[in-house]
């Protein structure tokens, strides 16, 4: 495993920290872990990710590298085996609550938590912050910053889907 630190300085202009650095440098990395500190320096805020990830392994053909790509877009996409077909409303509000949370905050998405720990947190539908801390991803600092709001929004979902039930 290694780390790699990234420093980026908020773009008033754009309204957001620019994470393309981030991207370009993941596109061949396998990502194990991404921590986030947010730090204002002489007036202007910065976001610092520590990035743990591995090298991903080098395909050795033209041929091999499809397959490969083709596999990494199926691990991309494994979290949506995660959830059945009435699991999706609620997946799908959770997503648009972090998105709107990852531009109030200027960061992008991903920091928050990932559509795989989305797809885990709809599928479990904890309703406590010792269960939602079973998530992977969600320590203490996840869940203090977060936590409530996810779990107000379970809640709420679940209280929606006992109204349709009984209507």
């Amino acid at each position: 495993m290694q780390v790699r630190v990234f420093t980026l300085g908020f773009d008033p202009v754009n309204g957001r920290f620019d994470d393309s650095p981030v991207r370009d440098f993941l596109t061949d990395k396998e990502v194990d872990a991404i921590s986030d500190h947010f730090f204002i320096h002489a007036g202007r805020p910065y976001l610092t990710l520590v990035v743990r990830y591995r090298l991903a392994a080098p395909a050795a053909s033209t041929q091999t590298s499809a397959k490969s790509s083709r596999s990494a877009a199926g691990r991309d996409a494994a979290w949506r085996d995660l959830l059945r077909q009435e699991d999706w409303p609620l997946f799908n509000r959770l997503r648009e609550w972090r998105g709107e949370r990852a531009k109030a905050e200027g960061i992008p998405p991903y920091v928050i938590c990932n559509n795989r720990q989305l797809a885990e947190i709809v599928q479990r539908k904890p309703g406590t912050l010792n269960a939602l801390a079973e998530a992977e991803g969600f320590g203490e600092a996840k869940l203090k910053k977060y936590g409530r709001e996810l779990l107000a929004i379970i809640q709420s979902a679940g209280a929606e889907e006992g109204e349709d039930a009984a209507g």
